[in-house]
């Protein structure tokens, strides 16, 4: 992820957003989230009681238009869905099963290349899942994810179209081999290796823009 963030700036800016959104709301706040969109500079998506929604911009007033609101809320509902998606922990799991196949190296050089290529691509995206610098919500972010997790996916892929033939040769393999195989199958779905990111946020963006038109039409300040 590119660029640098000042923590402790942000942090500030986050205080002066809420502060802003319960003046012009009116009503307690119940969530707050920086966005950076596509065009146009960062903008705040703020969720109220109600439910209510306010879309602040970066000086920290109401956006008047609805295309705005409803570019913002798209990519805050897209950064939300990744972030679901998206679990560090499970990614950085999956190393150990991976580096346990190590030992079959010889014997399965292109499964355990194909392994060693997704479980970088795996830590990659950890570090992306756990940068501080997510706390803005960023497209350009989401299409980082999107292209670390593919190759991810692809790799994982390989790997498995690799090996499925020994399925048919199981009771010949040796127990401990079958063993890390199953680990690593385990690791990979718990990652979320076995399908694209890309694919789930494409199929999810109908429900998204949906959901963005229905913030819009709760937004608590007239839009033009």
């Amino acid at each position: 992820m590119s660029g640098e963030l000042d923590i402790a700036r942000m942090e500030g800016d986050m205080m002066a957003a809420r502060e802003a959104a319960v003046a012009v709301a009116g009503v307690p706040m119940l969530g707050l989230r920086a966005v950076q969109p596509g065009t146009g500079g960062r903008a705040w998506l703020i969720a109220l009681e109600g439910p209510a929604f306010l879309c602040l911009d970066d000086a920290l007033d109401p956006e008047p238009t609805r295309a705005r609101v409803l570019d913002v809320a798209q990519a805050g509902l897209a950064a939300e869905l990744a972030d679901e998606a998206v679990d560090a922990t499970a990614l950085r799991a999956f190393r150990a099963p991976a580096a346990a196949m190590d030992a079959w190296g010889a014997d399965l050089p292109a499964a355990v290349a194909a392994l060693g290529r997704a479980a970088e691509e795996a830590d990659a995206l950890a570090a992306w899942r756990e940068d501080p610098r997510r706390i803005i919500a960023s497209l350009v972010a989401l299409d980082e994810a999107a292209a670390i997790q593919e190759r991810a996916h692809a790799a994982y892929a390989t790997f498995a179209g690799v090996t499925e033939p020994l399925v048919e040769t199981q009771e010949s393999l040796d127990p401990a081999l079958i063993g890390a195989l199953v680990e690593v199958e385990r690791a990979a779905e718990a990652a979320g290796l076995g399908a694209s990111l890309a694919r789930m946020l494409a199929e999810a963006m109908p429900g998204i823009v949906e959901a963005a038109d229905e913030m819009a039409r709760a937004h608590v300040t007239p839009l033009r």
